[in-house]
């Protein structure tokens, strides 16, 4: 069911309520608290009342279900991952150069927190996290690797109070680890690749359940070459306890869905997907690449088939570069940036 709200204007966007039989679509969710800012690169969302969204500088965003506000970094950097169990928690992790980072979000102020390097032999390697998820129970988990969703060493991570800590997952030893989601302290999953032969790459899933870690059987065969681009799973979602969502992107493209006792996949319309969210029913949203809509944003929907919705059309250059469902609902957020004299200015998407 639509809830009809009061007609209000946003940084000069006029968002006049609907009629229940209106159609949904994606608009602008815009603020003058984004002036200045750079392109949005993350968005994590907890309800209706509660949005989280970070730019390119680690400025983070917080929407309170009337109007967005700019809060104050703790210190500059690069987002790769933002993640929240509830109002006063969330969290985002990030580069400052080569050195990894996070920071923590406590309902009060955002503060910078340890997020471990990992040690392979006689090397230090500064792995960069690729991957963030966080359970409404206050789980959160981390992947990171070599600065690329492609080969290369990995490393898991745990939060535990205080920092993002190593955490040993047996199985995952020689695989490439791209992704993590999270249900609860009793549910995380983690999506790569590994080889058998050291030549190619097959995809490879773990689950923590029942408080021990097992292969899932993954989709698909060979995914390409070591070394070489090849197939990659972008995202893992989980969305309940048989319903589990993830994008194989790269050197191409798939929807594969977990329904508790095994995978099925529905070929995409587009080689390379971005990122990924449950749609808050039966279905998933997908992004292309940012820049692939010019113009006017770019969304693709799955519910037993593909859809491809676009935003509003802003004249310019346009970039989406992350997606998320808003707890409770069929909403779902995107944050970017369009093109405006050689800079990129934020913006914000939302379906509803």
């Amino acid at each position: 069911m639509r809830i009809v709200v009061a007609a209000t204007v946003v940084a000069g966007v006029l968002l006049v309520p609907q009629s229940a039989s209106a159609a949904p679509g994606w608009k602008n969710l815009g603020s003058k608290a984004f002036k200045g800012a750079g392109a949005l690169l993350q968005v994590a969302a907890v309800n209706k009342k509660t949005v989280f969204a970070i730019n390119e500088n680690g400025k983070p965003f917080h929407w309170n279900g009337k109007k967005w506000t700019a809060k104050k970094a703790p210190f500059k950097f690069r987002p790769t991952g933002i993640a929240a169990s509830g109002p006063r928690s969330a969290w985002a992790v990030g580069y400052a150069g080569i050195t990894p980072v996070a920071a923590h979000w406590n309902g009060k102020k955002w503060k910078k927190v340890g997020y471990q390097g990992a040690k392979f032999g006689p090397l230090d390697l500064p792995l960069v996290p690729l991957s963030l998820s966080a359970g409404r129970d206050g789980s959160v988990w981390s992947v990171a690797g070599l600065n690329s969703k492609n080969d290369g060493a990995s490393a898991v991570r745990r939060w535990n109070g205080k920092s993002f800590v190593n955490v040993s997952v047996p199985g995952a030893a020689g695989a490439s680890l791209t992704a993590v989601s999270v249900r609860n302290k009793d549910d995380v999953w983690l999506a790569g690749t590994t080889t058998a032969n050291g030549t190619q790459a097959v995809a490879t899933v773990l689950r923590l359940n029942g408080g021990k870690w097992k292969q899932v059987a993954a989709p698909g065969g060979q995914w390409g070459t070591v070394g070489q681009p090849h197939n990659i799973i972008q995202e893992i979602a989980v969305a309940g306890p048989k319903k589990v969502w993830a994008i194989r992107a790269q050197n191409g493209g798939g929807l594969l869905r977990w329904n508790g006792a095994k995978w099925s996949e529905a070929a995409t319309p587009l080689i390379s997907h971005y990122a990924l969210t449950p749609d808050g029913g039966s279905g998933a949203w997908t992004i292309p690449s940012p820049g692939t809509g010019k113009t006017r944003s770019q969304y693709l929907h799955w519910a037993g088939k593909w859809r491809t919705l676009r935003g509003p059309d802003r004249k310019k250059n346009t970039y989406i570069h992350d997606i998320a469902q808003i707890p409770g609902s069929k909403q779902v957020v995107a944050v970017g940036s369009v093109e405006k004299d050689g800079k990129q200015l934020p913006i914000v998407e939302i379906y509803r």
